[in-house]
């Protein structure tokens, strides 16, 4: 990959629980050793400041040892024993239910069941109480105790939440008096978008060819290149270069979603790149990113004062990946698009989420040629380094030094049944070494984790990024299809991949750059103070 697709400095916090003598303290500190927050019972804890007039200073304590956690997904949470007895679905579960579960487990909807009423979550109580405890849903599959903790969409409940949930169960799941029921959320009907409560309406939409997934058959990738007016269904048609907000992507109907793997949209623009170290193919047989989906992520709104471009006469790449079910299905892919308004352009051109591999090495610009070539993105035509033996685990890692300052907004995942783990690090230009994020693989869920703005990393230009990936072929792995099998990379489910989409925006100019930091730092000057008062 080339030393673009990554971004920012390291001005971003950290979040540790520290438990003693049956307390709990939340501690946030910052990588310049700046205590951001500190809510505690009668638990004093103390920050180390060594260091931190240097500015890639990452080094910090909370009292005298580190927490010890396994970092494990699902994680469990450990209860307070004497459990109370006075639970009620009416007034403590309903509203816990209704607020994080059914946007979900509703009639309609993806999920397997419904948990709409009180009949039917004291149906699946024990089932309920497990997976909470775990922490396996709501989904959240990220390793809590290492790197960045603060998310703008992480739906994990509270652990007070957990502990209503659990003592509710265990002490009969009664239902109280059903006057405590709080009153029912009127879902949207499916139409809806993701963005829709806080943007509006789409200003237009575009729905892809209608594609037959046939029955028990085999996976299929179709990837029609469509003028933008042929597929464009909502909407005034573009006349003119307009600036991306947000864009958001769904399968056209929830049938739809019971084949759908997932998609990479792309354009074929015309015109000059906006950015000529991304994907320099893209302005002719190939396509620059629009908006990458799989369960679990349907969209994403840019960083404020940052945005990609459209054009018209722009083709639409759809890159859908479809899997058989037990019926034919007719399916479609629709993509909503958010412009910024008429004649305002944001002041930063952002990559989007473009693939870091962890099987490539890059450091100058790689222009793509053939199917084992590296785009510009760092990412192969292929995978053909990746063989996973029978029972065994492999570990493949890719290095990527930024040749400009970036800023890193969100991380996602790609892996299939085998995937164990997916690990990103940074190597400052100091040599200081820093682990941002750990992706617990589910393969069950694609999540976008949305970095929140004061955490973004801010990283400067020739830092290193390590994308790691882990597989597990073995008989510990409940994912796994057949361990007897030797796994390489490819495209079906039962090969394997092994890159993370970085949200992530490069500055040309290091003033802009500079600007960020030393915003960053006020930040966290305010919130530092807030806290000491």
């Amino acid at each position: 990959m080339n030393c673009n697709p990554t971004e920012g400095t390291v001005l971003m916090s950290r979040k540790n629980r520290v438990k003693r003598s049956g307390f709990v303290a939340s501690v946030t500190v910052a990588a310049f050793g700046l205590l951001l927050s500190v809510y505690a019972s009668p638990v004093s804890a103390q920050v180390d400041n060594r260091g931190a007039d240097n500015p890639w200073n990452a080094q910090w304590l909370v009292g005298n040892s580190l927490p010890e956690h396994p970092g494990e997904y699902p994680a469990s949470v450990t209860l307070i024993p004497n459990p109370r007895t006075d639970m009620t679905y009416a007034r403590d579960v309903a509203p816990i239910i209704q607020e994080n579960c059914v946007k979900c487990h509703r009639a309609g909807s993806v999920a397997p069941m419904s948990l709409e009423t009180y009949e039917q979550v004291r149906a699946f109580s024990p089932l309920i109480r497990e997976r909470v405890i775990k922490r396996a849903m709501p989904p959240w599959p990220i390793d809590r105790t290492v790197g960045i903790t603060e998310f703008k969409n992480d739906p994990s409940l509270s652990d007070e939440e957990i502990r209503t949930i659990a003592d509710w169960v265990d002490s009969g799941a009664a239902l109280g008096d059903p006057g405590d029921l709080p009153e029912p959320i009127q879902w949207p009907d499916g139409t809806t978008w993701e963005f829709q409560d806080e943007l509006g309406l789409p200003d237009v939409v575009y729905q892809s060819p209608m594609y037959n997934v046939v029955a028990d058959g085999m996976d299929k990738w179709p990837g029609p290149r469509t003028p933008l007016e042929d597929v464009q269904i909502e909407g005034a048609p573009i006349t003119r270069e307009r600036w991306i907000k947000a864009v958001a992507v769904r399968p056209h109907s929830n049938e739809a979603r019971l084949v759908f793997h997932h998609a990479n949209p792309g354009l074929i623009m015309p015109g000059e790149a906006a950015d000529p170290m991304e994907a320099r193919s893209a302005f002719g047989e190939g396509t620059i990113d629009l908006i990458d989906s799989a369960v679990g992520t349907e969209g994403r709104i840019f960083p404020e004062n940052q945005g990609r471009i459209i054009r018209p006469g722009s083709l639409i790449s759809w890159g859908m990946h479809y899997h058989p079910y037990e019926r034919d299905i007719e399916a479609a892919l629709q993509v909503a698009i958010w412009f910024y308004p008429d004649g305002e352009e944001p002041e930063h051109y952002t990559m989007g989420d473009p693939s870091f591999r962890g099987t490539a090495i890059t450091h100058v610009p790689f222009h793509p040629g053939s199917s084992t070539a590296i785009s510009p993105t760092g990412r192969f035509g292929d995978e053909g380094d990746l063989l996973i033996p029978p029972y065994g685990v492999a570990t493949l890692k890719g290095m990527h030094v930024l040749d400009r300052p970036a800023m890193l907004h969100s991380v996602r995942g790609h892996m299939h049944l085998r995937g164990k783990y997916q690990l990103v690090e940074a190597i400052y230009p100091d040599g200081s070494w820093e682990t941002l994020s750990k992706l617990n693989w589910d393969s069950g869920w694609h999540t976008l984790f949305m970095y929140e703005d004061h955490v973004m990393p801010l990283l400067p230009k020739g830092t290193v990024l390590i994308v790691t990936s882990t597989w597990d072929n073995t008989t510990e792995n409940p994912y796994n299809p057949d361990p007897r099998q030797w796994v390489t990379g490819g495209d079906r489910s039962v090969d394997e991949m092994g890159h993370i989409r970085l949200g992530i925006t490069y500055f040309d100019d290091e003033a802009d750059f500079q600007d960020l930091v030393e915003e960053r730092q006020r930040l966290l000057g305010e919130m530092r103070s807030v806290v000491s008062r």
